[in-house]
């Protein structure tokens, strides 16, 4: 009965230990900014201030094992709509999609941002194509038009860059009836990043 106890809180004690070693927030941003906890934090390397106009609706750290984090933002009001596997799924008027993945090296992370930036060339149909810098950051950024018949938005603006050992991807998604520019969005949106010191 003892030995069973014994193991059982033993148990408890490696569950509690697993519990507690998730990785605290930065103390300050690469930009100087102290890190807040009102920001999303992707994978301890990303603080986004979320812009006003959007809402922060996923945070998801499932692929951490493999280094890859994922987020999004949306804008406007959502729509049921039923996609091409007829599952339901909800649309925004916009929507931010952001990447984050880590390599053992610079190097790596560079290839991989170089690889994400050739998909989305080769799906797209590249309106113009440019250096940027936001909040300190280089991207590359895309202004782009969709031209698969099964994707629900019609246009958007993408950007590709490396921080440290890390590939950053961040795509703004909008419908046909979005008035706002997705460059201009997009930008604001990057901006709104901080880094981890």
């Amino acid at each position: 009965m003892m030995r069973k106890l014994r193991r059982g809180i033993l148990c408890l004690l490696c569950l509690l230990c697993l519990t507690a070693c998730g990785a605290p927030d930065p103390e300050t941003a690469a930009d100087g900014t102290a890190w807040s906890s009102s920001w999303v934090t992707v994978g301890n390397v990303l603080g986004i201030e979320t812009p006003e106009d959007m809402t922060p609706r996923e945070n998801s750290d499932a692929l951490s094992v493999k280094g890859i984090y994922y987020a999004t933002w949306s804008m406007g009001e959502a729509e049921t709509i039923v996609n091409e596997d007829g599952d339901e799924a909800q649309l925004y008027d916009a929507q931010i999609y952001l990447l984050l993945a880590g390599y053992d090296d610079t190097e790596k992370a560079e290839e991989a941002a170089a690889e994400w930036l050739g998909m989305a060339s080769e799906q797209y149909a590249v309106e113009a194509t440019g250096k940027e810098t936001y909040n300190g950051q280089d991207f590359t950024v895309i202004d782009c038009t969709y031209v698969s018949e099964t994707n629900p938005y019609a246009r958007g603006a993408s950007a590709f860059g490396v921080y440290g050992n890390y590939a950053v991807s961040a795509e703004l998604s909008c419908r046909e009836r979005f008035d706002g520019n997705a460059p201009e969005i997009l930008a604001d949106f990057l901006e709104h990043c901080h880094y981890a010191a």
